[in-house]
């Protein structure tokens, strides 16, 4: 992870609609749009006809907060989507999805051996979020090792198709899990870091750690023991969760809890107390100091804080 300046243009003007991200002074585009859009994007953007990868998304019907997702590769991206919207039943029908995103490269030269490099990787490192559901059927081979140089440069690409995909508003790339003590993070100035607290939440059969990272986001740390039994008041999606979690054994069963094999970054404080103690849980008034205070109270004293480096009075 570095520093980038990305352009988002918005061909229709609709935040949700036809955007095309780009990192600078690269050739690599990211096209996102919803699947009812296709017909408009293909006449718009012949560069869907080269070779590329694509992610379709969307979610499962019978569970909304289950997200689902598809990647592929194609010689001709703009024909293989079109394949998958004609085809409504069978292995290759793709129901779930309303929104893609297309990897393209603009000076053609991505091949389809490109392609399937760049898409093997992606399968392989979208498997590890298990806030989402990977549908492809088999895990896709990086058949025909690619030289050296191209797979320099394919790196390079995937590296960039993380961050364009994350711009889009998509989290299938985000590393969810991994020890985030060991370096992962951005370097960024110790004035603007995320203060060196970690919040506590114990109780019968459960007992945890969390810290922030810089960025804001909620760590459970690896160590941490879950409840294993869950009441009647789990949150629906709290249950799909803990049941990814101990099928990519992040959690694991050990001593009568779940034990955190890894850190785990969680969207709120609410859902990671609701997964610890499986039941619904308000984290902000649960995850405690050491010296008492709550999360709620935490959060305000540091909203509240002047500014690092204040404007001088005139």
């Amino acid at each position: 992870m570095r520093p980038r300046s990305i352009n988002i243009f918005l061909l229709d003007g609709d935040p949700d609609g036809i955007r095309v991200a780009q990192i600078s002074m690269s050739t690599i585009q990211a096209i996102a749009f919803r699947k009812l859009q296709m017909k408009q994007v293909r006449a718009t953007f012949p560069e869907l006809g080269r070779p590329g990868v694509y992610l379709l998304l969307g979610f499962d019907e019978a569970q909304p907060d289950r997200l689902m997702a598809y990647i592929g590769e194609s010689e001709g991206v703009a024909s293989r989507l079109q394949y998958h919207a004609g085809n409504d039943k069978g292995v290759d029908s793709k129901p779930f999805w309303t929104e893609t995103i297309v990897l393209v490269s603009k000076d053609e030269n991505l091949t389809k051996s490109h392609a399937r490099y760049v898409e093997a990787r992606l399968i392989a490192d979208a498997g590890l979020n298990p806030r989402w559901t990977l549908l492809n059927s088999q895990k896709a081979s990086e058949v025909g090792k690619l030289p050296l140089p191209d797979r320099a440069a394919m790196e390079e690409f995937i590296d960039q198709t993380k961050t364009l995909v994350g711009a889009l508003g998509c989290d299938l790339f985000k590393v969810v899990s991994g020890d985030l003590t060991n370096g992962n993070k951005l370097e960024i100035p110790a004035s603007v870091s995320a203060p060196n607290v970690v919040f506590a939440y114990r109780g019968q059969g459960f007992a945890a750690q969390m810290s922030i990272t810089a960025s804001g986001e909620f760590v459970v740390k690896k160590g941490s023991v879950a409840r294993i039994k869950t009441t009647n008041t789990i949150p629906k999606g709290t249950v799909g969760l803990r049941s990814d979690l101990l099928a990519k054994g992040i959690l694991v069963e050990q001593d009568g809890g779940l034990l955190f094999t890894s850190d785990y970054i969680f969207s709120s404080v609410s859902a990671a107390a609701a997964t610890v103690t499986g039941a619904a849980a308000n984290g902000r008034i649960l995850w405690r100091l050491p010296d008492g205070r709550t999360f709620a109270e935490w959060e305000e004293a540091e909203n509240s804080a002047p500014p690092l480096n204040p404007e001088p009075e005139c």
